[in-house]
């Protein structure tokens, strides 16, 4: 089965941040980096690695 891959866009909604504060906490390690660089300004975020970060910031 093949993993979805997330835009910036899909994530922010998800987790309900804005891209510019997902990136700061990238910076400081307190949120997934993307997990799939397809060009230099085109990333993807693995669907399972925002879910994990999902339950681990819920519990």
């Amino acid at each position: 089965m093949a993993e979805n891959l997330l835009t910036i866009a899909q994530v922010c909604e998800r987790v309900s941040m804005s891209a510019s504060h997902v990136r700061k906490r990238i910076k400081l390690g307190k949120f997934p980096a993307a997990t799939h660089r397809l060009s230099t300004r085109m990333v993807r975020w693995s669907e399972s690695s925002i879910n994990e970060w999902i339950e681990k910031t819920h519990e």
